[in-house]
């Protein structure tokens, strides 16, 4: 009766095993399925704020807006900017748009020409923070793109994270007394640069 028995109980602990293999896979099959409609979700939020001729901006959740920006120095990107670097949070009394971008990232070198023409027409300070980037793909580029405004960098990303960055390019309208007003996150139309400006710093 011995051996008998003995096969009995190793088939039992067989399909025990068997069960708690299925219900682990269960469990997990569950929980990737609610991290991806999460994530459906999130991107259908985005997608709602398109349209065709209107790229999407990502959702500014970070403590930056009316928050003063952190005390930092940046450094100038080569003869680009300000010798001894650039102090924030003053400003001098006067607004400013803050623009987060690097060589390597696609949207930021297409809106880079349109934050210049912008910003000069309505006379609005502009400031461009080279965001960990190669020092000399980031000179090429503005050389190509003749840019004038001022060109600090954050090479380590200190700065963007005292900010609350969520990606480049981004967008900070700041007012004459160093808080920000506003962060657009994603590539900007010229419209929506605009409007942005007149809303919060009553240019444009």
């Amino acid at each position: 009766m011995t051996g008998p028995v003995a096969d009995v109980e190793r088939a039992d602990g067989g399909r025990g095993t068997r069960r708690t293999l299925v219900v682990a896979l269960l469990a997990l099959l569950l929980a990737l399925g609610v991290v991806v409609a999460v994530a459906l979700t999130r991107q259908a939020d985005v997608a709602d704020s398109a349209t065709p001729d209107t790229p999407p901006l990502l959702p500014a959740d970070g403590p930056a807006v009316d928050a003063p920006l952190p005390d930092a120095t940046l450094p100038p990107l080569a003869g680009f900017g300000p010798p001894g670097g650039l102090a924030l949070p003053e400003t001098g009394g006067e607004p400013m748009l803050i623009n987060f971008w690097a060589s390597w990232c696609a949207p930021c070198v297409n809106e880079m020409p349109m934050l210049q023409r912008v910003t000069e027409d309505v006379g609005l300070r502009m400031v461009g923070v080279d965001y960990v980037d190669q020092l000399d793909k980031a000179v090429e580029l503005v050389e190509r793109l003749d840019i004038r405004y001022t060109l600090v960098r954050d090479d380590r990303g200190a700065f963007g994270e005292e900010v609350g960055l969520l990606g480049t390019p981004t967008t900070l309208l700041v007012d004459g007394d160093g808080v920000v007003r506003r962060r657009l996150t994603g590539e900007l139309t010229e419209d929506q640069l605009r409007t942005a400006i007149a809303e919060e710093l009553g240019s444009g």
